[in-house]
């Protein structure tokens, strides 16, 4: 980032203008929103915290764009791109986040959102501060405690497993989920759900290529006759066609589909009971959403907490509630769906926050550059709009 100080000038010009005593006064003309605003500090520990920032511009007017936040102990650091920086992956509505890391305990930090346009014409925020928490525990070392004698490992019941139960996705109107999550073997060209609810490809989805030796489960928007499309032009996504269109393990080709936008909607929030029939968890140590059938009833031996937790980070999954294998067996026997938060894949690119974030997609475009997808993590889920050449999760529903 240091280099960009080099493309960095200011020219300032003011022109004084005189008027007569009985010239009309203009009024002013009305403030232009900032292109790049900055967002309030979260999540703030002794060694990290999490920046948000606003990007005010119409992406699609650029053909290079670049967002994120510069951060450091010094105010003056943050006008000349000599401090340290984090760039930001994606843009949620007009939103991004970023986490900072490996900062020190009880300082005061200044920070500020940036946009790059074209790599040339670089837009600020205001400068804004937060200060790290005190560093928590004693600096003496800890006297290292007897090893306890491991427990046995929980083993689920016999022949329990996942069982297919409805869901309301309009009035009159019910779907079941499929047993995982979308996978493709593109050296193979085979299609398969995952071999159990809990499972997903994460990081090894950066390998995704015509020829790869490996399964992958992140697509752009309407990929299902060209699953491995990378590319980040939009006009390349211009044809929803559905997943669902091959065959799928032993599914015959057009079994399974994708939800739309208003299925999704009504599941998450229009159907009976439905604030009551999801919640986030960490299962058998994985991080996601779970989403329960029309008309559930808790199996014994399991307590099912709906909602979200307060705060945001993967952190804060296992303070909500957590579920070991032999619970999860039960509430998977009655119904319950789980969506892993598998990450994304960014255009063409990196994949990220693999762990702490689902992105689910929709079948229903938005314009002709995104698409609707259904996004969550540990404290919300809602519907967002997303950039089609995104990689996203798929999880197909039979009606």
């Amino acid at each position: 980032m240091k280099k960009i100080l080099y493309l960095i000038s200011f020219l300032f010009a003011v022109a004084l203008v005189g008027c007569e005593k009985n010239d009309p006064i203009t009024p002013p003309a009305p403030e232009t929103p900032s292109k790049v605003e900055t967002g309030v500090a979260e999540n703030i520990t002794a060694t990290s915290a999490t920046l948000k920032g606003m990007v005010n511009v119409d992406i699609t007017d650029y053909k290079d764009l670049e967002f994120g936040v510069l951060y450091s102990t010094k105010a003056e650091d943050l006008d000349d791109f000599t401090a340290p920086s984090k760039k930001g992956l994606a843009l949620i509505g007009n939103e991004f986040k970023v986490e900072v890391t490996e900062l020190k305990a009880e300082t005061k930090y200044y920070y500020r959102a940036y946009v790059m346009l074209n790599t040339l014409q670089i837009l600020l925020g205001d400068v804004k501060e937060f200060t790290t928490l005190e560093k928590s525990g004693s600096d003496e070392p800890e006297t290292p405690e007897e090893p306890e004698t491991p427990e046995e490992p929980e083993v689920p019941e016999e022949n329990v497993t996942f069982v297919a139960k409805p869901f309301s996705v309009a009035l009159n109107k019910r779907v079941t989920f499929s047993s995982g999550n979308l996978q493709y073997h593109p050296a193979n060209d085979e299609w398969r759900f995952a071999p159990s609810q809990l499972d997903y490809i994460g990081n090894d989805n950066a390998n995704i290529s015509d020829t790869y030796n490996g399964w992958i489960d992140l697509f752009g928007w309407g990929t299902g006759d060209n699953p491995t499309n990378v590319s980040t032009d939009y006009n390349d996504y211009q044809t929803f066609v559905d997943w669902g269109s091959n065959q799928i393990g032993s599914y015959a080709p057009n079994t399974w589909r994708t939800l739309t936008y208003d299925e999704w909607y009504y599941l998450r929030y229009e159907r009976p009971n439905y604030d009551e029939l999801i919640g986030v968890a960490q299962v058998n140590g994985v991080n996601g959403l779970i989403l329960l059938p029309d008309g559930w009833t808790c199996p014994s031996g399991v307590t099912f907490k709906s909602g979200f937790h307060e705060d945001y980070g993967i952190e804060y999954y296992a303070d909500y509630q957590t579920f070991s294998a032999l619970e999860w067996a039960k509430l998977e026997a009655s119904g319950a769906v789980f969506f892993p938060a598998a990450g994304f894949r960014y255009c063409g690119g990196d994949v990220d926050y693999v762990g702490s974030d689902g992105y689910y997609w929709s079948s229903t475009p938005i314009g002709s550059v995104n698409a609707y997808s259904l996004f969550f993590y540990s404290s919300s889920v809602d519907m967002y709009n997303l950039s089609r050449c995104f990689g996203l999760s798929v999880r197909l529903v039979q009606d």
